[in-house]
């Protein structure tokens, strides 16, 4: 009878923790304008049969092929990428906790019944920001950080096929989810070498399986983007390996801003219960850290990056109070460890309250003058939205436009891009640029302006202007594109939004330069200013 009991209370606590991150995370409900990349690859591959951006030009600019596969797959069967990606998001986020959870209690090297305690690491994931805000965004995030702690769960489980055929799918979402895997395998291996447990590490047969389960098909999409796109890296490289740049800026920065926004100053007195055995989640949490700032860290609050992370210091966290409670108070060890891991969680929610609702003060602009919050996405990829629907019903379809964001205007209006940061585009494989050591993560590198104007695009957005306001005549004239240039005002109107305070969203005017003596559309010299 008690093990009955302990089994519900598990299954209703699981219940309950589940339902608290779902929660938590409609809070946070957002696009990031970033997704809608991978959105329109994912549209294209799935109406056209072309992975590419600009129909016709072959240029990788995602580094999330098994995420745009899905959202192609999906859009297939009607559910476009903007419809599905919430719902996806949010499942890889639950993922993540259970996998973070399995991989604690197989290192911890537990058997016989769940107990309400080995949820700690999940409890403490539902209330952090950190994590749950990547439930949401429309990014491959959620599902890369939870296929790389599903691949590290089933080796510490001695599960070694699947945990090769897992870091594969992990690389190919992501493929930076595979360096944790490998520190975390690396140092497991190790430790158990060290301490004479050589049993538990796989037969010489059983590595070589999951060794070619995880490099084949990661191999395989080497050569297929050799073949598709001519290149051996991604176009995402070009652009983000001047990150280096920024690390003692934004890389610093954001690592330090994770951390102070976990408070894990104040979780330092655990740090005095650590063991060698838990380098096995030290390590690999170190290398995540370690990546982020090497490559100069992100423009987005919330550590985006540092996902897994922030998964596997929760799961140390799990563990030590676990471990804590065992060795003080014997049985009733766990009840305590689980009453302290619901304080906790219960002080990062009420954390949490707090900066949702500074976050939703700040619509535009950025939290501490550096991040961009999610208020402050979700108002910019919505309001693009709007604009893009009307121009893709009022503008010919052979419409080129510039674009200093090249997710959210682009796929709604489905014209033709021409991005001046280089993400999608293939002018930085083709002019060399000096990097901006100032400039946000991703947006070092600036189409020059000769690059801009042989691509003859038909309205400039990039240097466009967006208020409740026409601009002046004069300052089409100041953007630094002569006085042949004059504006091109869409005027999309105001339409119902339920996430705006109003309940309407109205952009205003949304202008792009147009070319004197051309007309685009409704466009033309005498149509007015």
């Amino acid at each position: 009878m008690a093990a009955a009991r302990g089994h519900r209370a598990f299954v209703a606590a699981a219940v309950a923790i589940a339902a608290a991150l779902l929660l938590h995370a409609q809070a946070w409900r957002f696009i990031c304008d970033d997704a809608y990349i991978s959105f329109r690859y994912a549209w294209n591959l799935a109406e056209h049969g072309a992975l590419e951006y600009n129909l016709g030009e072959r240029v990788e600019g995602y580094t999330n092929f098994l995420w745009v596969l899905v959202l192609a797959f999906g859009t297939c069967l009607g559910a476009p990428p903007e419809a599905l990606a919430p719902w996806l998001t949010q499942l890889g986020a639950l993922a993540g906790a259970a996998a973070t959870v399995v991989l604690v209690r197989a290192l911890r090297g537990a058997s016989g019944p769940w107990r309400v305690a080995d949820l700690i690491p999940a409890a403490l994931l539902a209330a952090a920001p950190e994590y749950v805000v990547w439930a949401q965004g429309g990014l491959e995030t959620a599902w890369a950080a939870a296929l790389a702690l599903a691949a590290m769960a089933a080796a510490a489980s001695g599960r070694w096929r699947a945990a090769g055929l897992l870091t594969a799918l992990a690389g190919l979402t992501r493929l930076d989810a595979v360096l944790p895997i490998g520190v975390f395998v690396g140092t497991w291996m190790l430790g158990h070498v060290l301490r004479g447990t050589r049993d538990r590490l796989p037969r010489p047969r059983e590595a070589l399986i999951a060794a070619a389960l995880a490099a084949g098909p990661l191999l395989g999409h080497l050569l297929l983007r050799y073949a598709y796109y001519g290149e051996w890296l991604p176009n995402t490289w070009t652009i983000k390996r001047h990150g280096r740049l920024l690390r003692d800026t934004f890389g610093a920065a954001y690592v330090g801003a994770w951390a102070s926004a976990l408070r894990l100053v104040w979780l330092a007195p655990l740090a005095l219960l650590l063991r060698p055995r838990h380098a096995a989640l030290v390590l690999p949490a170190a290398a995540v850290l370690g990546y982020a700032w090497s490559v100069g860290g992100d423009f987005m609050a919330y550590g985006r990056f540092l996902v897994v992370a922030t998964a596997l210091t929760a799961g140390l966290v799990g563990w030590l109070l676990i471990e804590a409670g065992e060795r003080w108070l014997g049985r009733r060890g766990p009840l305590v460890a689980a009453l302290v891991g619901v304080a906790l969680a219960a002080v990062l929610g009420v954390m949490s309250r707090e900066r949702v609702k500074i976050d939703r003060a700040t619509p535009a602009g950025w939290l501490d003058g550096r991040w961009e919050g999610v208020t402050a996405m979700d108002r910019f990829a919505r309001e693009r939205v709007h604009v893009g629907s009307w121009m893709r019903e009022h503008l010919p379809a052979d419409t080129t436009i510039t674009v200093g964001a090249a997710g959210a205007l682009p796929y709604a209006s489905r014209l033709r891009a021409v991005d001046v940061y280089g993400l999608v585009d293939p002018w930085p494989r083709q002019v060399e640029v000096k990097p901006q050591t100032r400039a946000r993560p991703g947006h070092q590198l600036m189409a020059p302006q000769a690059v801009i104007l042989a691509r003859d695009p038909d309205l400039l957005c990039h240097v466009g202007h967006v208020g409740p306001r026409r601009p002046s005549p004069a300052a089409a004239q100041s953007r630094g594109f002569g006085r042949t240039m004059q504006w091109a005002c869409v005027e999309p109107g105001p339409v119902a939004d339920a996430r705006e305070p109003g309940g309407v969203l109205d952009v205003g005017y949304y202008c792009c330069l147009r070319p004197r003596g051309r007309t685009v559309g409704p466009f033309s010299d005498g149509a007015g200013p």
